[in-house]
């Protein structure tokens, strides 16, 4: 399914999409935001979603996803948008599944990814989750180790997407990666 033609037709998802996810779909494909020239890339791409925090959701030149976050970190997400729109759905709130330790092997990531869902299903209208997870077509019910799994290889891939910030004195800092220890 294309995912992005989906919500641009119909704004009424889009919207409930973007309240439960923090998913704000551009119009069109947009330069990144560079920091008024302060921030480059290591990949092409372009800007098509933002977050509520001041990340952007990048369209790399290779088709994969890229995320530039406002704390720093940026990474490759997915590699298509049916990866990147299986682990927004299925995770609800990706940034809350990047601890790199739990990703040991298939049960701990399974038990890890369940009970961070069910923290994040606490505070959130489950019903309103699978109204839009059917609406997409997007199944929720199927393990989440196996999508976490896709996730973490996207963010170790190389080459890696990486932002790098250009500091006054003239120093170049480079961005944090997504998953931390």
């Amino acid at each position: 399914m294309d995912y992005l033609k989906a919500l641009h037709e119909n704004p009424d998802l889009a919207e409930k999409f973007d309240s439960l996810f923090d998913f704000f779909l551009l119009d069109e494909l947009s330069p990144r935001d560079d920091a008024e020239g302060r921030y480059t890339f290591s990949l092409p791409g372009m800007a098509f979603a933002r977050d509520g925090s001041g990340g952007e959701y990048h369209l790399l030149e290779d088709g994969s996803i890229g995320y530039n976050g406002s704390e720093g970190q940026a990474g490759r997400l997915a590699e298509n948008m049916d990866a990147l729109f299986s682990l927004l759905v299925n995770s609800i709130c990706w940034h809350d599944y990047c601890n790199a330790k739990e990703y040991v092997d298939f049960k701990t990531l399974e038990e890890y990814g369940q009970r961070q869902r069910g923290i994040i299903l606490e505070d959130v209208d489950a019903d309103s989750w699978r109204r839009l997870s059917d609406a997409l077509g997007i199944p929720t019910g199927e393990p989440l180790a196996p999508v976490l799994e896709r996730f973490r290889k996207a963010t170790q891939r190389e080459p890696l997407y990486q932002c790098i910030f250009h500091e006054d004195d003239g120093s170049l800092t480079e961005s944090d990666g997504l998953m931390f220890e």
